[in-house]
């Protein structure tokens, strides 16, 4: 969803702690109890993309004003974000507080109708309670949030109370979400590359660009666990151009053999209106082709317009860059729409890949949709190889590129550099004695 400027306006994070400070304070006085509750809302992904500023506000409205019919006169509610409040409930038994989540979670859990369109909303509540749970306004927030993840992993429409024990996944996941946002600046994210190795050339002739996060407390940390606050967070967009930006550096920095370097790309960095203009300049800064690069299309397509997403792609390739459609395999579209995308490749899931793999259907259900691709012109990237009988079997299988832990973990562009001709004999050898 887009900007709700006209939304009715809520008290700002500051107050949320001013308050909290002052609740707190009083609390201890008189030994009062105080409960920190943060909600999050999960809106239908259809949602975010209907690019209506009028029914985004009407949601909005409703959403807020059940809110505030839910909660007390002296309580407090903040927004956070566009899916995340928080609530300061005052002088307030446990017991008591549990019915006011139950009444939140029950008032704006609901399907809403705005001009005959139907969006399913749920949410998920997180509680932590003075002085039960902790004692520190900070301390407080954290947990209530860490609980909301304990909640959300219950299943939709879900509270948690802290009862004593923080659970250490919600915990991680407090921590990068709070953390994320600081990470480029601090310089703490870089780029790996895991290289594809071409069959037909029997060579390294690719590599995928794969951002992570080095977190000082964390160590590594995978991007399906911080994409996701990236976009919350609103920058997915910069993280984009700040990876494409680092790959062609690494291009430019030194003579490379590698044809084809992949970056990941969804359709909302794809239509921006400067995409094209902005990824130019930064080719033209580094005089790296759009040749040497493809981009991977990694988002669900069929809530797009399938005309303006080939409208796009076809004036990307008509730039000189090559387009991969990412994760074939899990159902996001129609063949008949499939076959009008103007694509080079087609990235089975690694998923959908390891599936057919432990049941043995690899062979019935693949060999088909890559007799389809070469028919239609295309290439077919495996991804998730991750031992010598798996390279074997999809190469005897004719798909044209593997990609995986077999061939190699994604590494540094120095050692990728370095290992090339290693890789390239290793899986030479292989396929002689297959």
């Amino acid at each position: 969803m887009g900007r709700m400027d006209n939304e009715p306006e809520l008290p700002k994070v500051e107050l949320l702690n001013d308050r909290l400070n002052l609740t707190l304070a009083f609390s201890k006085r008189y030994k009062m109890s105080t409960a920190v509750c943060y909600l999050r809302l999960h809106f239908p992904p259809e949602l975010s993309q209907t690019n209506d500023e009028e029914i985004e506000i009407a949601l909005a409205n409703n959403i807020l004003a059940r809110l505030k019919r839910s909660i007390r006169n002296i309580d407090t509610v903040i927004k956070i974000n566009r899916t995340d409040f928080a609530f300061l409930i005052v002088d307030i038994t446990e017991h008591d507080c549990k019915l006011i989540c139950e009444r939140i979670i029950s008032s704006i859990s609901d399907t809403y109708t705005i001009d005959f369109r139907h969006f399913s909303i749920s949410s998920n509540i997180g509680i932590c309670m003075f002085p039960y749970g902790a004692e520190g306004p900070e301390e407080l927030q954290l947990i209530a949030k860490a609980q909301m993840y304990v909640a959300e992993a219950r299943g939709e429409n879900q509270f948690s109370l802290y009862i004593g024990e923080l659970d250490q996944t919600a915990s991680r996941k407090v921590l990068i979400e709070n953390d994320f946002p600081y990470a480029l600046k601090k310089g703490q994210l870089h780029v790996q590359f895991q290289p594809q190795y071409n069959l037909e050339k029997k060579a390294i002739d690719g590599a995928e660009a794969l951002i992570r996060w080095n977190h000082p407390s964390l160590g590594e940390v995978s991007p399906a666990e911080f994409i996701s606050y990236a976009e919350e967070a609103g920058m997915s967009n910069q993280l984009f151009f700040w990876v494409f930006e680092e790959v062609c550096r690494h291009i430019a920095s030194e003579k490379t053999r590698i044809m084809k370097y992949s970056i990941n790309l969804s359709v909302n960095q794809l239509l921006l209106d400067s995409f094209l203009q902005d990824v130019t300049e930064i080719l033209n800064l580094y005089s790296v082709s759009a040749k040497q690069l493809t981009l991977e299309i990694t988002e669900n397509i069929e809530i797009y317009s399938v005309k303006t997403v080939n409208d796009k792609l076809n004036v990307l390739k008509e730039a000189g860059f090559t387009i991969a459609l990412d994760d074939f395999g899990n159902g996001y579209f129609s063949f008949s729409d499939f076959i009008k995308l103007p694509i080079d490749y087609i990235k089975l899931d690694r998923d959908f890949v390891f599936s057919l793999w432990k049941n043995k259907k690899h062979k019935g259900v693949v060999l088909p949709i890559i007799n389809m691709a070469h028919n239609l012109g295309l290439q077919v990237i495996i991804e998730g190889i991750e031992d010598q009988t798996q390279f074997v079997e999809w190469d005897q299988l004719g798909c044209d590129i593997i990609q995986g832990y077999f061939i190699s973990k994604p590494i540094s562009f120095e050692a990728m550099m370095a290992s090339i001709a290693g890789i390239e004999e290793r899986a030479g050898d292989v396929r002689n004695q297959g």
